[in-house]
């Protein structure tokens, strides 16, 4: 259809708003309550355009103007929301730009808006970042004409122990309220009171954990914020890295916000094909561990005691430490959430110097990579017609992929994407939407998921996948039936059906797929099992596994907490004194995965950038780079030496070229996965204890209190 824009003819796609219309025209209209992944509800009436268009006679012909002999355009009489109005075949809009009327009804609203507002813009944490102040200064009238006292609220009122409301900023936009009723599904936000007297609360017992942190994204002022990151600087004072977290094998796109060296903020970057807006509240609140007790220079055990000392220090303690054993009793084993890059070095190491201890952890014994249907990507996930969870806590696995999931549940419809980006303001999206629940099995455990699935039946995760083939209950007889009924089914596969899993298992579930014609989500156990599975870097023939690692003549650990050391020399690489640096030899200071530049792959296959965060980290370096200063040691040149010979190598072994990814990243296929008996069992823990944010140890040590005033005085009646 074609629609013209303040003079400019466009062409759309039938569904499409107005508002997108003015943006795909490359206009603007201000908006406070649209966003791209909520209903439009037209509450903050701020979008308003002059509409008008051609009406058809009997016959299906546009009625004409007589003057000019084209279609006559009848126009609305007032100025309308356009978040809320489709575009229509032959429709004129009108903006601010070239109606004086829409400038005058935007400038009154925004005054409106404005109106008991606190002028809080110079100890606002929003300040620079607030959508309000940007819109006021270019939509705005300029002064008030309002004179009397404004409304008094609590301006500090804490929602739970992550998020804080200030009430008199609050423009009642509802994005929050809707976040909680179409997103995670939890009605725990909403207006109480009506007129100047409106406010958000939650019910008794605060807001839930794991993904209410995203309103403090969403929220177009400074009402509600990051009680984790509040008071820590102001928006323009933060270095910001866009990257990808790697706390989980989802792999969301985030932003981390540094200052003075110091993580302070993260923040969700849009995503279309991964998280979408949204990530969950440990990727968001679970980051002081990356500026606290962090090792930054090497320690050496000195007659029996850990002491600092300097890297050519260290590298001679590792060579006197292995003067009584060969090169080849090294064991090397990372932690699965390093990068592919470092994955590629440690594995090119450990062929130079041939030892056959070799793992990473955390990891399953079995491969699904070939099945019949293929993986299933997130987006397959949301836009499926039955999912089927076998022996998964996604609370504690992929919290995302359970939003995917609830996407599902209430129609899987994903926005269209345009010019100017996602669309702001997607039609088909309504408040509150009904779910279906009857197209969700959830298999296994009691989970957070359970409560939304129609079914549901408990089962040991072992013996899950087998009585799901072979149904002995109504619940699994009716999951198998799901399965079969539908066109586009998922199975999502979980911790507790992984563990243990083996080749037979594999059999077993390719036989499923190809019954049911379901594609296949396995979870990984570690944010980049999936990509290093593609690296021999498990276990050669005769090699330790790391559940053995006590075995092992010398060992070097990177970024793993077994708690127990080796027969021989232990060399810890890690960026906090663990329980096993503290039994170490020598211990090498790390950078965490905030500070890297690399590549990951997450549950999808996806290969996903990290890029280096502004964070001061002493002499900590990479996995790389320590293999280089563990090589000298060793009386062996580094295969690797760095992050392009990395790459070079990579692009060898993978056959991929990284380095140069699209900014959501791109899917690929590896042409091996190495699986190996792990001899222990991985149990999914999102939060670790060193993630805790402690709300009052975040207040910087050296903050003077400062003399306050006494109570303001009560304000006017409002």
């Amino acid at each position: 259809m074609k629609v013209q824009v303040d003079g400019i003819e466009i062409e759309l796609a039938a569904g499409t708003s107005a508002i997108d219309a003015v943006f795909e025209a490359g206009g603007d209209v201000p908006y406070f309550c649209a966003h791209k992944y909520l209903s439009p509800v037209g509450a903050c009436r701020m979008c308003l355009v002059e509409t008008g268009s051609p009406r058809k006679e009997k016959d299906g012909s546009f009625v004409l103007d007589d003057a000019t002999g084209q279609p006559k355009i009848f126009w609305f009489p007032k100025p309308m929301a356009s978040c809320t109005m489709q575009a229509t075949e032959g429709m004129h809009i009108k903006t601010a730009r070239s109606s004086e009327v829409v400038a005058k009804a935007q400038a009154g609203m925004m005054e409106f808006t404005l109106l008991n507002h606190p002028l809080d813009c110079p100890t606002c944490d929003k300040g620079g970042a607030c959508e309000l102040q940007d819109r006021a200064f270019e939509y705005g009238y300029g002064a008030s004409r309002f004179g009397f006292d404004r409304r008094h609220a609590d301006k500090h009122y804490p929602l739970s122990d992550f998020v804080i409301l200030d009430q008199e900023r609050c423009i009642h936009c509802k994005r929050c309220v809707r976040y909680f009723e179409e997103v995670p599904g939890q009605e725990v936000l909403d207006f109480i009171e009506r007129g100047g007297h409106t406010f958000i609360d939650t019910e008794e017992g605060g807001l839930p954990t794991g993904f209410q942190g995203n309103i403090t994204d969403i929220c177009p002022v400074g009402a509600l914020l990051d009680n984790v990151a509040r008071f820590r600087g102001r928006n323009w004072e933060y270095d910001h890295t866009p990257t990808t977290c790697t706390l989980c094998p989802v792999g969301c796109s985030i932003t981390v916000d540094a200052r003075n060296g110091r993580l302070e903020r993260i923040v969700a970057r849009e995503n279309r094909e991964v998280n979408e807006a949204w990530i969950c509240d440990a990727g968001r609140f679970g980051h002081a561990f990356a500026s606290e007790r962090r090792l930054t220079v090497p320690l050496v055990r000195v007659d029996g005691e850990l002491q600092e000392a300097s890297w050519d220090v260290a590298i001679a303690a590792i060579r006197a430490g292995m003067a009584h054993h060969s090169v080849a009793d090294l064991a090397l084993y990372l932690n699965a959430d390093s990068t592919l890059e470092e994955g590629v070095a440690l594995e090119a190491l450990a062929d130079a110097v041939g030892s056959v201890h070799v793992d990473h952890w955390p990891r399953y014994e079995v491969s699904l990579d070939a099945m019949p249907n293929g993986a299933a990507t997130l987006s397959d996930v949301a836009t499926a017609d039955a999912v089927v969870v076998i022996g998964a806590d996604l609370g504690e696995e992929a919290p995302i992929l359970e939003l995917r999931i609830l996407e599902m549940l209430r129609g899987g419809i994903l926005p269209p994407e345009y010019a100017h980006g996602t669309a702001i303001a997607d039609l088909r999206l309504v408040e509150r939407p009904a779910r279906k629940p009857e197209k969700l099995a959830v298999i296994g455990k009691e989970s957070r998921l359970w409560a939304h699935a129609g079914i549901r039946a408990s089962s040991n995760g072992h013996n899950a996948l087998e009585r799901l083939s072979r149904p002995d209950t109504t619940e699994l007889q009716a999951a198998l039936k799901l399965l079969t009924d539908s066109e586009k089914a998922i199975i999502v596969l979980g911790a507790d059906v992984l563990n243990g899993a083996s080749g037979s298992f594999a059999a077993q579930l390719s036989e499923l797929a190809t019954r049911t014609g379901a594609k296949i989500m396995a979870i990984p156990a570690g944010a980049n099992s999936k990509g290093l599975a593609a690296l021999n870097l498990v276990p050669r023939e005769g090699g330790l596994p790391f559940a053995r690692v006590a075995d092992a003549p010398a060992v070097f650990i990177s970024r793993l907490d077994p708690g127990v050391r080796a027969r021989g020399l232990t060399i810890v690489h890690d960026s906090h004194l663990t329980a096993t640096a503290r039994l170490a030899d020598v211990v090498l200071p790390a950078v965490t995965n905030y500070e890297k530049r690399g590549t990951t792959v997450n549950l999808e296959g996806r290969l996903l950038e990290l890029e280096q965060a502004a964070l001061s980290s002493g002499e900590a370096a990479d996995l790389i780079r320590t293999l280089t200063a563990v090589s000298e040691a060793l009386g062996v040149r580094a295969p690797v030496r760095g992050l392009k010979s990395a790459r070079e190598l990579a692009a060898q072994k993978l056959g991929i070229k990284l380095g140069e990814l699209p900014e959501r990243g791109v899917i690929h296929a590896f042409r091996t996965s190495h699986v190996a008996p792990t001899e222990q069992t991985h149990v999914p823990k999102l939060w670790t204890e060193r993630m805790q944010p402690s709300i009052q140890t975040l207040i910087p040590a050296n903050l003077q209190p400062l003399p306050m005033l006494g109570a303001a005085p009560v304000g006017g009646d409002d």
